[in-house]
């Protein structure tokens, strides 16, 4: 972790801290402890609606996994074929039957087949934005950005990740953080960071607890989770009693944080470093080599594979982000180019047989009944293939679902015309997608939160799917 302060350093500068106040700051170090938590605007929100004025399915999700397939997979070749479309529309794929009667896939996802009983498709997501980066903010806020955009960094501005918001109103009560996302930051080819991934204007303190790094490497490690130096806990324990005789140096940080929240997330901090309860939930190599086979010996396999760990061990909300191989190199599902072969032969195959094997495993473990899986992206891909055997951006619509947490499974909510092109029933918007999520998280989703500037924001803008949820 890193603590990065903005801002002047001299006595007397409006909105700024002082050198001895940044002294004091840079002394816990040595304790291991990243404190992002001081940047952090704070927000106050309004006490989400009890279950019984909110239907029955309000709070059914305990936890949430959010599998967040970064560069926009193609819809119209995957969850919603459109068999009789003509040839540059359809492509090179056919569809074939699902355990569900009436319930069509891609031939190459014959896996996810057999648990699309568990499964509630929406194949009528839409919404207007083309780009990488402020599409992404939309789909995993449910606000709109304020710019329409590519190649831009996040910003304190921002609409907070739904991870984020649930940190803020429904935190967990053990030493695991409550929000979790790895195996590695999205952004652009060009670098940029995408925005939404954060807490944006709650502050960094609703940052996820990031893992930085593929839990299929053969050096893998939780470096926020190893005590500094080869420290021993022990003498971690010291170093908290010293920790202790600087309480009455902490009031100068009231420059960068509000009275109590340096304290409580320190507390945190402190613990997550010294619980054998989290180290043990980070350790991938707890798990079975059969059951690391089972997921996948590949960065997506491995990573699911952990958030199922950190599930069940208390965290609260995880996010799988697809992620790039190689540095610089484009291994999303960002299609412009050799659509077919990319989503044949390196795609679909790490995805298809992972989250089937999640979606039973859960189920076999008792906890799908009130674990929530989402399947989020950014957009969709052009109906029509382009001169370069590829799909394009396209935000009209989309194919994203929902499984668990009692969404019924084997269900497809709403209906797109003969392309795959726009819908023609029951549009779903971003704000809806969220409105839904939240609503199962127990959080309604007209509650408030507010900026730094104190203007209120719903955590939501659309409408819970009720009759998705009611099928």
């Amino acid at each position: 972790m890193m603590l990065d302060m903005l801002g002047p350093t001299r006595r007397g500068d409006r909105g700024g801290t002082t050198r001895r106040a940044m002294l004091r700051v840079g002394a816990l170090a040595p304790l291991g402890l990243g404190l992002p938590a001081l940047l952090g605007g704070v927000a106050h929100a309004a006490t989400a609606a009890s279950a019984a004025t909110r239907g029955g399915t309000f709070g059914r999700a305990k936890r949430c996994l959010m599998l967040y397939m970064w560069g926009g997979p193609s819809h119209i070749d995957m969850f919603d074929m459109k068999p009789d479309a003509p040839v540059e529309y359809r492509g090179e794929f056919s569809p074939v039957r699902t355990k569900t009667p009436g319930i069509n896939l891609c031939e190459h996802l014959p896996h996810l087949a057999t648990q699309i009983d568990k499964i509630g498709l929406i194949r009528s997501i839409t919404h207007t934005d083309n780009n990488h980066s402020t599409a992404a903010h939309w789909m995993l806020t449910g606000h709109k950005h304020a710019v329409s955009a590519e190649n831009f960094n996040a910003r304190g501005t921002d609409f907070p990740h739904i991870g984020s918001v649930v940190s803020k109103l429904s935190p967990t009560d053990g030493t695991l953080p409550t929000f979790v996302a790895l195996p590695e930051v999205i952004a652009t080819t060009a670098g940029a960071v995408t925005p939404g991934q954060g807490g944006g204007m709650l502050g960094r303190r609703y940052d996820p607890f990031r893992i930085n790094q593929h839990p299929d490497d053969p050096d893998f490690a939780v470096h926020d989770l190893t005590l500094p130096g080869g420290m021993q806990a022990g003498r971690m324990q010291e170093r908290r009693h010293l920790l202790d005789q600087l309480d009455a140096t902490r009031r100068d940080l009231h420059a960068v944080a509000e009275a109590g929240v340096f304290d409580s997330y320190q507390q945190r901090a402190f613990d997550l470093i010294t619980s054998p309860h989290a180290r043990d939930a980070f350790n991938l190599d707890a798990e079975p080599a059969s059951e690391r086979d089972r997921y996948g010996r590949h960065t997506f396999g491995q990573s699911v594979l952990m958030a199922r760990r950190l599930l069940e061990s208390g965290v609260k909300l995880v996010t799988v982000y697809w992620h790039r191989d190689k540095p610089g190199v484009d291994t999303t599902w960002d299609t412009h180019g050799d659509n077919f072969n990319q989503l044949r032969d390196r795609l679909i195959p790490q995805i298809d047989r992972t989250v089937a094997t999640l979606l039973a495993d859960l189920d076999t473990r008792g906890m799908l009944d009130d674990t929530l899986v989402v399947w989020n992206s950014e957009f969709g891909r052009t109906p029509k293939v382009n001169a370069k055997a590829g799909r394009d951006h396209w935000g009209r619509c989309n194919s994203l679902w929902m499984a668990g947490a009692g969404v019924p499974g084997g269900q497809v909510y709403g209906s797109t015309d003969r392309l795959a092109s726009h819908p023609e029933t029951d549009p779903v918007s971003p704000g809806d997608f969220a409105a839904t999520i939240y609503h199962l998280l127990g959080l309604a989703p007209d509650t408030l939160l507010y900026d730094a500037l104190g203007r209120p924001f719903p955590i939501a803008t659309g409408n819970v799917l009720n009759r998705y949820l009611q099928t």
